[in-house]
């Protein structure tokens, strides 16, 4: 244990294990016991329990285990119109919204709580899927763009003018998480209440008693909220759709994190914004370009889900 440094803070005392090699040189036949094994309980570097007298020999393994009574601080952040907002350490493993919201001393005269949303930091196991559903998604992109352009005589520069697909060409740090921080108050411990992991980010906005209008509509702007009134009534505000937008795939962005659709019968909410597409540029495509389009949507789409499923979690 000196030659090694000695033992670090999160070692376990209690189960130290020794590895021996099977060695008989005598052996006629052979045996199905591949090592020994050897278990201590130290303290202070010393053994106190195990085979007394023991002494290590050549090609030993000595493994010294991590603790399960070791935890490293886990920190969360909770900033805005909160009383004493900052960085808080989880106390529990199942801590949650409420419990954080308590913490920092519940919101303040101007909060507008149920517009509040999460940040939550990728962890390494979503890292490595995200990288791989990048990397698939680049792949895909470029057969498709391949085929396209040998069928046509093109080059792979004008197949990419031609063939949009969505890339993640930089896995993000951190990612949204759709939140409804009033109902998780008002019923804590339940599926509102999210339970808390480490790097979550929450932040409560003052209320906004606008709404905004933007994308393919006549005049962008933000018009004051009103009670009751539907998606039609603020679009109209903005001077209604141009002849670019695409009026069946409107959508609402809430402040806390969530979409709805328009066509869907979406609420509009304070400080929502209400976002118009633009409709796919016309350009007559050969049939060749369909059909390779059309033979890689399903995958696409599987792609598609399975990111969205997995920053959902």
């Amino acid at each position: 244990m000196l030659q090694a440094g000695g033992l670090l803070e999160n070692a376990s005392m209690h189960n130290v294990m020794v590895s021996r090699r099977i060695r008989n040189p005598y052996a006629l036949t052979t045996d199905s016991v591949m090592a020994q094994s050897f278990k201590f309980t130290l303290k202070d570097g010393f053994v106190i329990d195990g085979t007394p007298g023991f002494k290590l020999m050549p090609f030993d393994e000595v493994y010294v285990r991590k603790s399960p009574g070791y935890i490293e601080q886990q920190n969360v952040s909770i900033e805005g119109e909160v009383m004493f907002g900052g960085t808080y350490t989880l106390t529990r493993k199942n801590e949650r919204l409420s419990d954080l919201f308590k913490k920092a001393g519940g919101a303040t005269d101007l909060a507008y709580v149920a517009g509040a949303r999460l940040q939550r930091k990728v962890n390494d196991a979503e890292r490595i899927r995200l990288e791989e559903i990048a990397k698939m998604r680049r792949e895909e992109k470029e057969r498709i763009m391949q085929e396209i352009a040998i069928n046509n005589n093109r080059s792979i520069q004008e197949m990419n003018q031609t063939v949009r697909m969505d890339e993640i060409t930089e896995i993000p740090e951190y990612y949204p998480v759709g939140i409804e921080l009033d109902k998780a108050i008002a019923h804590p411990g339940s599926d509102y209440d999210l339970v808390l992991r480490e790097g979550d980010r929450i932040f409560i906005p003052e209320y906004n008693s606008t709404v905004k209008i933007s994308g393919e509509v006549m005049y962008p702007n933000s018009v004051v909220f009103s009670e009751g009134k539907k998606a039609k009534y603020y679009i109209n505000q903005a001077g209604g759709y141009n002849r670019y937008a695409k009026k069946n795939m409107a959508y609402v962005i809430y402040m806390n994190g969530t979409v709805a659709k328009v066509n869907d019968g979406a609420e509009i909410k304070p400080g929502c914004e209400i976002v118009v597409p633009q409709k796919a540029m016309n350009r007559k495509m050969t049939i060749t370009e369909y059909l390779a389009i059309g033979s890689t949507a399903a995958s696409i789409a599987t792609m598609g889900a399975t990111l969205t499923n997995l920053l959902k979690k």
